[in-house]
């Protein structure tokens, strides 16, 4: 397993140089206006909007960054690069996202349930992709396991239910 890396080069394009300056130019009068000497409350927000008047989403901070950064390069003349990667994580950080103990993840490794790999001689590493996919089919099944339980033993009344869960309590 190795992780997968995604390349986008985008380069300035002459008809868009004075809508790329307007769009830095308003970033950074944004960012002089709420300065330090503003304090922390101050700090501007910038969105994303659709077509709707409540259209919107708030763009993060580290969004922002990335994006004043390409805006930068792209007025310079300079064309921007994007790699995008999977973050690889540890058995214990898996286990953290799971519910589980590190063992347990170690367990599901080793029975080809969840993919890993040894970059070096000991410490295993899982792509967060790989977790949050584990996450959700498991999320998935235990929905659909409840939804057929409740189908099946739905009728029932709270009599039937206690001893239905002190024959499976016996069994065990």
């Amino acid at each position: 397993m190795t992780a997968r890396v995604q390349n986008t080069t985008v380069s300035p394009e002459p008809g868009h140089a004075a809508s790329i300056t307007s769009l830095l130019r308003f970033m950074e009068e944004h960012e002089a206006s709420y300065g330090p000497q503003h304090g922390e409350a101050a700090r501007p927000q910038f969105f994303l909007s659709g077509n709707g008047e409540h259209d919107r989403v708030e763009i993060n901070e580290q969004l922002y960054g990335v994006l004043k950064q390409a805006v930068e390069a792209l007025n310079r003349g300079q064309s921007v690069s994007i790699a995008a990667s999977d973050q690889q994580i540890t058995t214990q950080q898996a286990g953290e996202i799971l519910g589980i103990s590190r063992p347990t993840v170690v367990q599901l490794i080793e029975t080809g349930d969840l993919p890993a790999h040894v970059p070096g001689a000991v410490r295993r590493k899982l792509l967060l992709s790989d977790v949050l996919a584990y996450r959700d089919k498991i999320r998935a099944r235990r929905t659909a396991f409840i939804a057929e339980s409740a189908k099946e033993f739905g009728d029932l009344d709270q009599d039937e239910v206690k001893g239905l869960l002190h024959k499976a309590k016996k069994a065990r």
